[in-house]
């Protein structure tokens, strides 16, 4: 049997995934999956960040911006709280800047992305990464954590741009962060308020 060129599988993975990004219109404009995209405060913005257009997803949170950030940097036990995420691997620990490998498989899409990100932490204020190599372009993003109600909420901002390269057009891929990002924005409440009732002495509760 002729094995074909990695390449040209990269090619045909692309159109595949092109194919299947097209029959989604109707799976991305189901009331349930509308409603979880323009549920409550929870609406993804594009904002222009030096040259290039990202996603934006901001929550309210109540609790603290170090409980947030916890739940954000434990990278052994991220794919138990954002189920988008199947593997994440540190492979470089340099204090504040780690590599981390991650493997990704978008709701409503076939199969899974790996790439390798390199991530600085800002703690407990910002995390920022961007694409090393693997899967797509370009990946960038960050985590943006602001204390606000005297510091026991935190004001969370999202924000991810994703550039597939030419096989992968990029209004779907917005589209595809938009119906993504407020998922992973309510698992990250919901985990956050439950650890912080969880953690309140008994007399307050």
């Amino acid at each position: 049997m002729k094995r074909i060129p990695q390449a040209a599988r990269r090619e045909l993975l692309g159109r595949l995934l092109c194919a299947t990004l097209f029959l989604q219109p109707v799976m991305a404009t189901a009331p349930a999956v509308a409603k979880s995209v323009d549920a409550g405060s929870q609406r993804v913005t594009e904002e222009v960040i030096n040259g290039k257009t990202f996603c934006v997803i901001k929550e309210s949170i109540k609790a603290k911006p170090e409980a947030v950030w916890q739940i954000l940097t434990d990278y052994a036990n991220a794919t138990k709280v954002f189920p988008q995420l199947k593997k994440c691997h540190v492979v470089a620990d340099h204090g504040s800047t780690k590599v981390l490998k991650h493997t990704v498989a978008p709701s409503g899409t076939i199969g899974t992305y790996e790439y390798t990100i390199e991530l600085k932490e800002n703690a407990p204020k910002a995390l920022e990464w961007h694409r090393m190599s693997g899967a797509f372009k370009e990946v960038d993003g960050f985590w943006k954590l602001e204390p606000t109600e005297g510091g026991h909420s935190t004001l969370v901002t999202y924000s991810a741009y994703v550039n597939g390269g030419f096989f992968m057009p990029q209004p779907l891929v917005k589209r595809q962060c938009k119906i993504d990002m407020p998922q992973i924005m309510s698992t990250l409440r919901s985990e956050a308020e439950t650890t912080q009732i969880a953690n309140r002495p008994a007399h307050i509760q």
